[in-house]
């Protein structure tokens, strides 16, 4: 069962990946932050599943049979490709916030910044985990690959590595994805104040609220019809619902797929600190194994989660795998690009909102003249401007339009 697992995850893991990857780097188009990135996980994706065969090769058979150069590379390789995946959906993360929340709302990252970054993301998980190339090895007499911390008389090796490496491999990174991704969430939740239509006005330009849409924890998990809205803003809520949902799916899956593994490290942690002769270890291998699985199963998740929910990476598909060029493909990420909108289609709704307000206590203030000619003048021009300003009832009850984050 273990072997079938793997193998199925290994083959659908690298087609999806190396899809990502071809797709930003055969369109120039597609070379931006986020995409480069992307790339970047991509290719940590792959190198990551590529121990697969090694993995199921050794559950398959009852010794270690790769010799001990594999021994030790195979471990180390894993631990370095893990820190670069978790640290690169953390920047993805940072950029993401910084484009959504922070002003000037876009990125201020250059590809060629990112490109650094990530260079220096892989240069530190080579050093940081370069132990684990000389504590890992065959063991002569059992022959299976093992890891031995060496002991040292005053010195704790063991926890001097292990600590310092779960914080800064998955405790750390976990924790600045959740933080970003909870302000982009709270970011997208307070646009439900700018659901209310200002269905009828007072002498003081208040409006009075008749009608509030809101966006509701049901309304995320379980989609609902809106019979109060009109079909436009029906579909702006859904699309709406559906950025804050993949946001949270964001977060669930790295947390519910590197969880396992960050206790598994820190049992091996309290394993390796037992006497030689104590078997009765709390960590078995079937337990290592299982926890690996589902940190490969992230491998085959993130190309979906970030790559096939894109258009314009799907439109990138099609021309790879088809030919086809029916669909152009975007010049720019939908990641990054279309956060701007957000925050420019949220300015724009609140200047017109007070612009319209405005225009509507001058309407009333010459409605009040003691000249009635003047006040028939005054009535037929804020007429006529009321009704040829579209942003004056309608537009100002529209969200902005979120769904620009994912090009739905």
């Amino acid at each position: 069962v273990e072997v079938a697992v793997l193998t199925a995850l290994f083959i659908t893991s690298l087609i999806a990946n190396l899809s990502i990857a071809a797709a930003v780097l055969r369109y120039r188009e597609m070379r931006t932050v986020t995409n480069c990135f992307l790339l970047n996980l991509a290719v940590a994706d792959c190198l990551f599943v590529m121990c697969v065969p090694a993995v199921a090769l050794a559950r398959a058979s009852p010794q270690w049979r790769l010799g001990d150069l594999v021994c030790r590379l195979l471990p180390y390789s894993q631990f370095v490709c893990g820190f670069v995946l978790l640290w690169t959906l953390t920047l993805i993360s940072m950029d993401r916030h910084r484009c959504i929340v922070v002003p000037p709302y876009r990125s201020q990252l250059t590809p060629r910044l990112a490109t650094l970054l990530t260079v220096a993301t892989w240069a530190l998980a080579a050093v940081l985990f370069l132990p684990v190339a000389f504590w890992f090895g065959e063991h002569p007499s059992l022959e299976i690959c093992t890891l031995v911390f060496p002991r040292y008389d005053g010195i704790n090796l063991s926890l001097c590595f292990t600590i310092p490496a779960i914080f800064f491999t998955c405790i750390l990174p976990m924790t600045l994805l959740v933080y970003h991704y909870q302000r982009i969430f709270d970011k997208l939740l307070k646009t439900r104040k700018r659901w209310t239509t200002p269905n009828s006005l007072s002498p003081n330009g208040k409006a009075k609220v008749e009608a509030s849409r809101k966006i509701s924890l049901q309304q995320i998990v379980y989609p609902v019809r809106h019979p109060s809205l009109t079909h436009h803003e029906e579909m702006r809520l859904n699309k709406h619902v559906r950025v804050v949902r993949v946001l949270l799916l964001n977060v669930l899956v790295v947390l519910n797929m590197w969880l396992p593994i960050t206790v598994v490290m820190f049992l091996i942690y309290v394993d390796g600190r037992r006497p030689t002769e104590d078997t009765a270890f709390f960590l078995r291998s079937h337990h290592f194994v299982w926890a690996l699985m589902v940190a490969y199963l992230n491998t085959l998740v993130n190309p979906l989660l970030y790559g096939f929910l894109s258009d314009n990476f799907r439109a990138c598909f099609s021309r790879l795998w088809f030919g086809s060029k029916r669909r152009r493909i975007a010049c720019k990420s939908a990641l990054t690009q279309d956060a701007s909108r957000v925050q420019r289609s949220s300015q724009q709704a609140e200047v017109n909102q007070g612009h319209a307000e405005r225009k509507h206590r001058l309407c009333y203030h010459l409605s009040c003249s003691d000249n009635f000619n003047e006040r028939q003048k005054s009535h037929i021009q804020c007429n006529r401007h009321c009704h040829s300003y579209p942003g004056s009832a309608v537009s100002i009850a529209d969200p902005p339009s979120t769904s620009a984050i994912l090009k739905s």
